[in-house]
């Protein structure tokens, strides 16, 4: 009896410390996000990451930096592999824009982006959104925290979403959005974070930011000016492909989803943009604009301005459209 008392004991002191080495309670651990939010609040900080988007015919790599110096003003910097930026998202009191330093170029916009889209760059944002989703499971393993979460509203683009953060930091380490079959489409890894950045009102003013640099001429502006088509047009036919000047292609597709995809090499300067709504492309800005059913999306990518204009087609389609056209070469 002794023999089988003992065991008894050891077992159980071997499910308590297992356990114990298991994730906190989901108020737990609520707790400890919201804490750790609060830190923030009397703070700011600075992340760099990679981000690789699978596509159909690839993946693309890009690099991110991101400067949050309170809830209204950030700014994220979005490059290449080699860390050439390209484009930056910037937050500050004066409202919303995406930039296009190396085209000098800045599009106003509206909405809350951050708590909307930007979750996936911003870390105060990742851990709101952790600590208020019903739906989150976690689980830890090692020095990792786990999170997973079905994406709200549901999209035709990703479905889940992961997110990893230090058991003892609960800094951010990765963010995986997976598609309905569970394959990955995007991942975050991040390279760095820190705290107590000195910031200058200046990094985060629109205008400067877009006359910062000379003007960089890319390689499509080297060569004769071609137009990319999207790989994804949903059913549809192109019935029309109209060189409407030496820079400026029309192209339009018939079908059960009909749209006309726009493409230009635009002027330098700092015009204004009519305001729209920032959507992200996944390592590409780009804005939403239009009235009623008719609706029109624009980045730019490569040198090259797009519009992608459409009553027939959702959001998350004009999305997969848009996506299509990357690392795609002009015709």
């Amino acid at each position: 009896m002794r023999k089988v008392s003992g065991m008894l004991v050891a077992v159980g002191l071997v499910a308590a410390l297992a356990a114990g080495c298991g994730a906190p309670s989901k108020d737990a651990m609520n707790a400890k996000l919201q804490t750790q939010q609060e830190k923030l609040s009397a703070s700011n900080y600075r992340s760099t990451a990679k981000m690789t988007v699978q596509m159909e015919n690839g993946s693309q790599t890009y690099y991110i930096e991101t400067d949050y110096d309170s809830p209204e003003v950030y700014k994220i910097s979005l490059g290449d592999a080699n860390k050439n930026i390209n484009q930056i998202i910037v937050r500050n009191g004066s409202g919303m824009f995406v930039v296009s330093p190396t085209l000098q170029k800045v599009f106003r916009f509206n909405g809350n982006w951050a708590q909307n889209q930007g979750h996936i760059y911003l870390y105060d944002q990742i851990l709101h959104q952790l600590s208020t989703s019903p739906d989150v499971k976690v689980s830890k393993k090692g020095d990792v925290y786990t999170f997973t979460m079905p994406i709200t509203p549901e999209n035709d683009i990703v479905a889940k979403q992961q997110v990893d953060l230090s058991v003892g930091t609960l800094e951010p380490k990765k963010v995986v959005l997976y598609d309905k079959n569970n394959k990955a489409v995007v991942t975050i890894e991040f390279t760095s974070f820190e705290t107590n950045v000195k910031y200058q009102q200046t990094d985060f003013d629109p205008q400067k930011l877009a006359t910062s640099g000379a003007v960089k001429t890319t390689a499509v502006e080297d060569s004769e000016f071609t137009f990319v088509e999207p790989q994804e047009i949903l059913g549809d036919k192109q019935d029309l492909s109209d060189q409407l000047s030496a820079t400026d292609w029309l192209l339009r597709y018939t079908g059960p989803y009909d749209f006309t995809l726009e493409e230009w090499r635009p002027d330098p300067g700092v015009a204004g943009v009519p305001a729209g709504k920032l959507v992200d492309l996944f390592g590409v800005p780009a804005v939403l604009s239009g009235t009623g059913n008719a609706q029109r999306l624009t980045w730019i990518r490569n040198g090259v301005q797009f519009s992608l204009t459409s009553d027939k087609l959702s959001l998350d389609q004009m999305k997969q459209v848009a996506i299509s056209t990357f690392g795609q070469v002009g015709k």
